[in-house]
C-alpha cells in the first residue's frame, strides 16, 4: 500500500523551517511520520499534486506538515476499509478545557460544527478521488483533571489529554508546542493501555503501590548519566552523557542528550533538545527546547525555544492574560484568535533575551535577534564621582 505525501512550501515563523524539518520530540517531522509509515507496511512517495495520482490499488495521501501516530493512523484505516470509500480523517470538536488545547484557529483544517477534518485522506481500490467521507476518530482516550482556581480560566478544573492517538497538523508554532505536548501525553497513554506487564514489573521495583514510587520506577535513562543521589526523576526519558544536579526533580518529560540540569531545576511535561544548559533553580512548565539553549530564566512555561537561544536571569516570558481576553499570535501577517488565556511565547533560532526583559504571551520573536531592556534599567558606566547617565543616585545617611 503507497503513502503520497502532498509537498508545500510552508514555512514556519519565527524559525523559517519547513514543517517537516521541525523537532517533535527532538526528531524532525519528516523521520516520525516515515517511521509510522514503515512500521505499517506502507510505502512513502512524493507528489506536489494530489489530483496527478494514478493509482489503482488502495493508498492513503496526506499533507506534508501533518504529524499522526502510529495508533492514529492504523484506526483511520481500519475504519475506512469498512466504508469501502473514500474516507477523509477527522475527530471531533474538543470539549476539554485545557490550557494546552490543539489552537484549530492556526491550523489549515476544515471545521464544522460536528467535526474537524484534517489533510489525510484514504482511497480503496479501483476509486477516483471522489468526495471522500468523514471518518471520526476518537482521540480523547484518556484526561487528567486539575483543580484550577475559577477566576483564571472560567473552570474549577483544567483537563490535560492523555492519548496515543495523536493528529496535529503543524501550520504554526503554537501547534509544534502542542504536538510536542501530545507526544509526551501519548506516553503514559500507550502504558495504560499496552504496557500493563510493565507496570507490574515497575511496581515490584517500587516494592509499593504508590503511584508516584511507581512512576519512579517508569524512566528510561541514556548511558554515561550522571544522576545525583537527591534529584528524583519519573515517567522520563533522558538521553545519553546528562548531568542533573542536587534537589532537582524531572517528571513526564524528555531530555536530549549532553544536557546539564542544574541544583534544583524542576522540570514538568517538557522537552529538552541535545546540548542544553539549563540554569540552577530553572523551572520549565510544558516547555519546548532546541538544541544548545542555554536558560538561566526563572521560569519558561508554555514556550518554545528555538536552537542556541539564551534566556537571562530574570527574563520573563508571560503566558497569562490578565485582561481577561484570548491571547492572540499572528499567522500570515494576521492576528489570530487562540481561544484560550493561556499560552507561551516563541523565541526564534539564536535568539538572546539580556536580564529583565519580558515578553508577552503569545508573541514571537524572529531569528537571531538580541534584546536588552531600555537603557535606563541597566548601569553601564559612571564617571569618577560615582555619577552614572540616566539614573538618579540617592546616599543614604547613617542613622544618628
Amino acid at each position: 500500500m503507497n503513502a503520497y505525501i502532498v509537498g508545500s512550501n510552508k514555512k514556519i515563523e519565527p524559525f523559517g523551517d519547513h514543517p517537516r524539518d521541525c523537532l517533535i520530540g527532538n526528531r524532525k517531522l519528516g523521520d516520525i511520520q516515515r517511521e509510522v509509515l514503515q512500521s505499517l507496511g506502507l510505502t512513502l512517495k512524493t507528489t506536489s499534486n494530489a489530483q496527478q495520482i494514478e493509482d489503482p490499488d488502495e493508498h492513503i495521501i496526506f499533507v506534508d506538515s501533518l504529524l499522526f501516530s502510529k495508533e492514529l493512523l492504523q484506526e483511520f484505516i481500519k475504519q475506512s476499509r469498512k466504508l469501502k470509500c473514500p474516507t477523509i480523517c477527522a475527530v471531533k470538536p474538543p470539549d476539554l478545557t485545557g490550557v494546552c488545547d490543539r489552537v484549530l484557529a492556526t491550523q489549515e483544517v476544515q471545521i464544522s460544527p460536528d467535526r474537524i477534518e484534517y489533510g489525510l485522506r484514504y482511497v480503496p481500490p479501483l476509486t477516483s478521488l471522489a468526495e471522500p467521507v468523514p471518518v471520526l476518530i476518537d482521540v480523547e482516550q484518556h484526561s487528567v483533571k486539575l483543580p484550577m482556581p475559577e477566576h483564571m480560566l472560567g473552570c474549577r478544573d483544567v483537563s490535560f489529554l492523555m492519548s496515543d492517538r495523536i493528529l496535529v497538523q503543524i501550520d504554526h508554532w503554537v501547534n509544534l508546542h502542542n504536538a510536542n505536548m501530545a507526544m509526551l501525553e501519548a506516553v503514559p497513554a500507550r502504558r495504560l493501555l499496552n504496557s500493563k506487564a510493565k507496570i507490574l514489573r515497575a511496581v515490584l521495583r517500587a516494592r509499593s503501590l504508590n503511584k508516584w514510587k511507581v512512576l519512579h520506577q517508569i524512566n528510561k535513562i541514556g548511558k554515561n548519566c550522571d544522576i545525583h543521589p537527591t534529584a528524583w526523576i519519573e515517567s522520563s526519558t533522558l538521553g545519553n552523557n546528562v548531568h542533573v544536579g542536587a534537589g532537582s526533580v524531572i517528571s513526564g518529560s524528555l531530555v536530549g542528550d549532553n544536557n546539564l540540569i542544574g541544583p534544583g531545576v524542576t522540570m514538568e511535561a517538557s522537552v529538552t533538545g541535545d546540548r542544553c544548559f539549563i540554569g540552577r533553580g530553572t523551572t520549565l512548565g510544558c516547555a519546548l527546547l532546541y538544541p544548545g539553549v542555554l536558560g538561566m530564566a526563572n521560569l519558561i512555561q508554555f514556550a518554545v525555544i528555538g536552537r542556541d537561544a539564551f534566556l537571562g536571569d530574570g527574563v520573563t516570558i508571560s503566558d497569562y492574560r490578565i485582561d481577561g481576553r484570548n491571547v492572540m499570535v499572528m499567522k500570515d501577517g494576521m492576528p489570530v484568535d487562540t481561544g484560550s488565556r493561556v499560552s507561551g511565547a516563541c523565541l526564534g533560532h539564536g535568539v538572546y533575551l539580556a536580564a529583565g526583559c519580558v515578553v508577552g504571551p503569545g508573541r514571537a520573536i524572529p531569528n537571531g535577534m538580541h534584546i536588552a531592556p531600555e537603557r535606563s534599567r541597566y548601569i553601564s558606566s559612571w564617571d569618577g564621582d560615582g555619577n552614572m547617565p540616566g539614573h538618579q543616585r540617592v546616599t543614604i545617611q547613617p542613622d544618628r
